[in-house]
């Protein structure tokens, strides 16, 4: 590691390949860590569910990881959110997403977008347990 970058070596990109096809078929994967006494410690599912795309990524023989500003452009943002710019941008004029004008463009915090992203999908989780609940009526009715 030189400067928080981790050069990475063909082995070890074989070996996260290989964990990666072994475990395929499991469903969602919780990581532990555990000490040389055995004891574990258990690893929270968003560090987790973020441990799993890195090794996906290895596998396939690229993965980038970064950080996010404090601000974002409204492209990222958009990107992040799952929408388009305009989109975005009308989210902003409606209030629903709060934003700053540097000169002549629009910059969001990256928290107040990430929090949208959760919210949005917390919604679309609702949205799809009503429709599973509407579905198991009408089947319950035939």
């Amino acid at each position: 590691m030189s400067n928080g970058t981790v050069f990475v070596e063909e082995g070890l990109r074989g070996q996260a390949a290989e964990l990666v096809r072994r475990t395929e078929d499991l469903g969602t994967l919780d990581f532990a860590l555990v000490a040389g006494d055995g004891s574990r410690v258990g690893v929270p599912t968003d560090v987790s569910a973020f441990l799993v795309h890195v090794l996906r990524g290895l596998a396939r023989g690229s993965v980038s990881v970064t950080t996010l500003p404090e601000e974002l452009t409204t492209t990222v943002a958009a990107e992040l959110v799952g929408v388009s710019r305009p989109t975005l941008m009308k989210l902003v004029r409606n209030g629903e997403l709060p934003a700053r004008q540097v000169g002549s463009h629009t910059r969001l915090r990256t928290e107040d977008v990430l929090a949208l992203r959760r919210t949005r999908a917390q919604d679309r989780r609702a949205a799809l347990d009503a429709l599973r609940e509407l579905d198991e009526e009408f089947e319950a009715d035939r």
